[in-house]
């Protein structure tokens, strides 16, 4: 299970390359969003919100444990038998977390663009909210991020697993051999672009644009009053 979990997130060139395109969407997004908004005034800053909540997702636990490092040091919580350390997985594991989210990006570059797009505001509130209330048991895995036990880095690697569990790998048959066969480098990639919490951010977008339309629709309607309606 140790070896498992090891391999679930791998230090090689492909997440770095899914990182770096990541980080060139949100620049390409922050300028194509000023350009389209020149004409009519800044973009409204819920749009900075998907990116937000990007930065609180992979970079907050680590803060949680970095926190809970300092209360073990300064004696204001006992620490757990096998001790504890500040060790790597403090540092590498909001990579890890930021690629496993990386829906939060796209949904930041249609808002940036679009921000006037009918229920574009609930669309993403909904978007955000579907892909961040899995996430939220990222934040218990402090302790075990500070752990120095042998088997200290199991219930991150199950997690992570868990998380980018893919619907489409278990429903469309040869899904899963073409991960598997991509090898341990692309492996970890692929699982996060096949994972549920895109298709969970979708489906949020898809109802708050549903929604939107329809509100659209519904204020669009020639309402008759009484004061209108034809004398007998």
């Amino acid at each position: 299970m140790a070896a498992y979990a090891a391999l679930i997130m791998p230090v090689e060139w492909p997440r770095y390359l899914a990182l770096t395109l990541m980080s060139l969407a949100v620049v390409v997004g922050y300028r194509k969003g000023r350009g389209a908004s020149a004409g009519s005034g800044p973009s409204p800053a819920w749009t900075n919100i998907p990116l937000v909540a990007l930065a609180i997702i992979s970079m907050g636990p680590s803060l949680c444990a970095a926190i809970l490092y300092l209360t073990y040091r300064f004696g204001l919580v006992q620490p757990p038998a096998p001790g504890y350390r500040l060790g790597s997985f403090v540092y590498f594991l909001p990579a890890d977390f930021a690629l496993i989210n990386w829906a939060f990006v796209p949904l930041y570059v249609v808002c940036r663009i679009w921000p006037d797009r009918d229920g574009a505001r609930l669309a993403m509130w909904l978007s955000v909210v579907a892909m961040s209330i899995p996430c939220a048991v990222l934040f218990g895995l402090a302790p075990e991020m500070l752990s120095s036990a042998r088997d200290a880095g199991q219930g991150i690697g199950i997690i992570e697993a868990v998380l980018m569990w893919s619907p489409i790998a278990a429903m469309v048959p040869g899904v899963a051999s073409m991960i598997i066969d991509a090898g341990t480098a692309w492996m970890s990639v692929l699982m996060a672009l096949a994972g549920f919490l895109p298709m969970l951010g979708l489906i949020g977008w898809l109802l708050g644009q549903f929604a939107g339309r329809a509100v659209r629709k519904e204020l669009g309607r020639p309402r008759i009053f009484k004061a209108d309606e034809p004398k007998a």
